[in-house]
């Protein structure tokens, strides 16, 4: 956290209004790298103590800010905005690969996205197979039950990876060390995941692998179709595909 003593102090017109001081308050926990107190606030802000405490109070309510036992920093309603904007961001850069991959397949496309303990779908294309595949654009799905989601698992550490899937449920020790050997498997193929429609009741087979950022796996593209879908057809464009997209949202300097 910025030391308030080494800021310049954001002092208030004689006669501000209720957006200005708004303003002020949001604008103090915005710039901050952690939470802030009251009273760091109220120096920050150059408000009157009683007037910051209000207005935090309601914005609390409101969900613009989040209060816990450290102070007060943005709360769900600017984040909600920060990831919209995130998704729209990683859904333009693959717009393309996803129209492409989808034509020099001929299988249903999705790009997915972590949200929390799910695998959340931001975008399907699938031409006329479309309707065959019974997923859709905004659809959650465990991500431990998704070819995206083992995708993503895989590009992890294995201490994150526990920490995500405790996020899910609480594993038994057993139950983890099979996913684990899972994971390793699809590491060893290329990072791509897959499922064969032979196996499952669905009769949908699907690939995915994962989109990578300098930090990791920011989301997943897989492919999906009834009956066969050949891995060593089908896996080279996919990793193309998810290069191309980790190229539009991260270009090389």
């Amino acid at each position: 956290m910025t030391s308030t003593a080494t800021r310049e102090i954001a002092r208030p017109a004689a006669r501000e209004g209720v957006l200005e001081r708004v303003t002020l308050i949001m604008d103090s926990l915005a710039e901050e790298a952690g939470p802030l107190g009251l009273d760091e606030v109220t120096q920050l802000t150059g408000l009157p103590k009683s007037t910051v405490f209000r207005m935090l109070r309601k914005l609390h309510q409101l969900g613009w800010i989040h209060q816990d036992e450290n102070g007060y920093a943005p709360g769900p309603r600017i984040t909600r905005q920060d990831v919209t904007a995130e998704h729209d961001r990683i859904r333009v850069a693959a717009a393309v690969t996803l129209n492409e991959l989808q034509l020099a397949t001929d299988s249903v496309v999705h790009l997915s996205v972590v949200d929390g303990p799910v695998i959340h779908y931001l975008d399907k294309i699938g031409g006329p197979r479309s309707t065959s595949v019974p997923s859709r654009v905004g659809g959650r799905i465990m991500m431990t039950d998704s070819v995206s989601g083992l995708a993503i698992l895989a590009a992890m550490t294995p201490e994150d990876v526990d920490d995500a899937v405790d996020r899910q449920r609480r594993w038994h020790p057993e139950h983890l060390a099979a996913l684990h050997r899972d994971l390793n498997v699809i590491r060893r193929n290329r990072g791509i995941a897959v499922a064969d429609g032979r196996r499952l009741y669905e009769g949908i087979s699907s690939l995915a692998a994962p989109v990578l950022g300098p930090r990791g796996p920011v989301a997943a593209i897989s492919l999906a179709r009834r009956g066969n879908l050949s891995t060593a057809a089908a896996g080279p464009l996919l990793l193309n595909a998810v290069r191309a997209t980790a190229r539009a949202l991260h270009p090389p300097r």
